[in-house]
């Protein structure tokens, strides 16, 4: 089961290399690297190196045979959509994953973000999220929970969005986008709950695309607890057929 998400030092929040996934594991890896425009994380354009990063995956496919294939994050944020779609345009990436990280005020990883209001907040990342699919061409739904991460959310209060979830997942499956189980979600954010309660929502529309990503920027991370993520593909009946 290949780690589908996953960073090297060409993300901005990363100083991992090639090489600690690549002796830690004899089989295939892919690299999801950032790109987030108008990040207020950072105060910038944070948009991966496409040319080196082709040209150091080449150097190590080399060495390390042809285990390596190419990634990106796709951090959607709509003012900046034709500048995203500009520059994927002319590139090929062996896998796409849609995300949403910022308002363009502030990631929703920032720490003032945990003292907002969660409801409002559940609620503008969940229309956002909402909008973004299909309007770039993607592989995976990434993190689904990503704006709420840093809340303490039970399935129940998660509930109350239920309608609008359908609507995401629906557009999801309609748009051919996996669904991503994201470990460090579920294991270091505590979210497995929620992931199990979407899993059912999933599977109620007949969702066959998986991905299963550790959201990983450094070694301790990679492939983080995929031991108890068969167990779920298991319990849940999905085959690996289904999981990209």
């Amino acid at each position: 089961m290949r780690d589908n998400h996953l960073h090297t030092h060409f993300s901005y929040d990363s100083d991992a290399s090639f090489e600690d996934y690549l002796t830690h594991y004899d089989g295939e890896i892919v690299t999801t690297e950032h790109y987030d425009l108008s990040n207020p994380y950072t105060g910038r354009d944070d948009v991966p190196d496409y040319e080196a990063y082709s040209k150091e995956i080449a150097e190590l496919t080399a060495r390390y045979g042809k285990r390596i294939k190419r990634g990106i994050e796709i951090g959607y944020y709509q003012p900046r959509e034709a500048d995203l779609i500009s520059f994927l345009a002319d590139k090929i990436y062996d896998l796409k994953l849609l995300s949403v990280h910022h308002n363009g005020t502030n990631d929703y990883l920032d720490d003032e973000v945990a003292g907002m209001d969660k409801e409002a907040i559940i609620q503008e990342y969940l229309d956002a999220l909402e909008y973004a699919i299909g309007r770039v061409e993607a592989d995976v739904l990434a993190h689904f929970d990503y704006g709420f991460r840093l809340f303490d959310v039970t399935v129940d209060e998660l509930k109350a969005y239920e309608p609008q979830l359908l609507r995401i997942f629906q557009k999801m499956i309609d748009y051919n986008l996996a669904f991503e189980l994201n470990s460090k979600s579920m294991y270091l954010y505590h979210h497995e709950d929620l992931y199990l309660y979407a899993l059912d929502l999933v599977k109620q529309l007949g969702c066959h695309k998986y991905s299963i990503g550790s959201d990983g920027h450094k070694r301790e991370h990679f492939r983080l607890e995929f031991d108890r993520i068969q167990i779920i593909l298991n319990k849940y009946g999905i085959k690996p057929e289904e999981i990209i």
